[in-house]
C-alpha cells in the first residue's frame, strides 16, 4: 500500500513540475512559440508604399533640350503648318516624318483612304481645313523629341463654318539630323512620356 502511495506522489509531481515551469514562462517544447527576442522602436517609421513610385520616378528624369532645339523643332512645325493652311500638300508631306508616310500609305492599302489625323489633305477634300493656328507651348520629350500644343481655327466644309479654338497636340522629332512633324493627337489624348518612351521605335536619332 505504501509502495503504491509513493508511485502516485511521484508521478502527480512528474506532472506539476512542467506545468509550473510553463507558467514561468519558460519554452517547454514545440508547443510553445519560439522567443525571437526582436523588438520594434514605437518611433520607427512606418514604410511608405508610394516608395517603389519615387524610386521610378528618380530613374527616369524630365527631358530637357536646350533652346536650339526647342526653336528648331518650332521652327519646323510652323513650316508644316503653314504648308498645310496653304495646302500645299507636297511640302506638307516633305515634312511629315518618313515613318509616318509609310504608316499612311499601309493604311491607304489596306482601308482605301488615309483617313488619320496626320492625313490633312484627306480631311480637306470635304471635312475641315485649317485657316490660322497659334503655338502655345513647346516642351522637351523623351528621345529628343518636342511635343508642341496649338490652338487651331478649321473651316467645316459641310457646316460652312468656322470652328475656333481646337486644342491639338503635336509630336516633332529628328530623323537624319532633320527635324519633322511625326504626329498630331487631340488635347484629350496627348503624349505621355511613357508612350513616346516605348510607342516610336525607330523614328528618332539616338540621343
Amino acid at each position: 500500500m505504501n509502495r503504491t502511495l509513493a508511485l502516485l506522489a511521484l508521478l502527480s509531481l512528474s506532472i506539476a513540475l512542467p506545468r509550473a515551469r510553463a507558467a514561468e514562462g519558460e519554452d517547454e517544447g514545440p508547443g510553445l512559440e519560439p522567443k525571437t527576442g526582436e523588438t520594434v522602436p514605437k518611433d520607427a517609421p512606418a514604410k511608405s508604399d508610394d516608395e517603389g513610385d519615387e524610386d521610378d520616378a528618380k530613374a527616369a528624369p524630365k527631358a530637357t533640350l536646350p533652346k536650339a532645339e526647342l526653336d528648331a523643332a518650332k521652327a519646323a512645325l510652323v513650316r508644316y503648318l503653314d504648308a498645310v493652311k496653304a495646302k500645299k500638300w507636297k511640302e506638307a508631306r516633305a515634312l511629315t516624318h518618313p515613318l509616318t508616310m509609310k504608316k499612311l500609305e499601309q493604311l491607304k492599302k489596306r482601308l482605301g483612304a488615309e483617313r488619320d489625323s496626320m492625313a490633312p489633305w484627306y480631311w480637306a477634300k470635304g471635312d475641315f481645313y485649317l485657316k490660322a493656328y497659334r503655338v502655345a507651348s513647346l516642351s522637351a520629350a523623351p528621345h529628343g523629341a518636342v511635343v508642341a500644343e496649338t490652338s487651331e481655327d478649321v473651316y467645316q466644309v459641310q457646316e460652312k463654318g468656322d470652328f475656333t479654338g481646337e486644342k491639338a497636340a503635336y509630336l516633332l522629332g529628328q530623323r537624319a539630323g532633320h527635324w519633322y512633324v511625326v504626329d498630331r493627337k487631340s488635347e484629350a489624348d496627348g503624349f505621355s512620356d511613357d508612350s513616346l518612351r516605348y510607342g516610336y521605335p525607330g523614328y528618332f536619332d539616338e540621343k
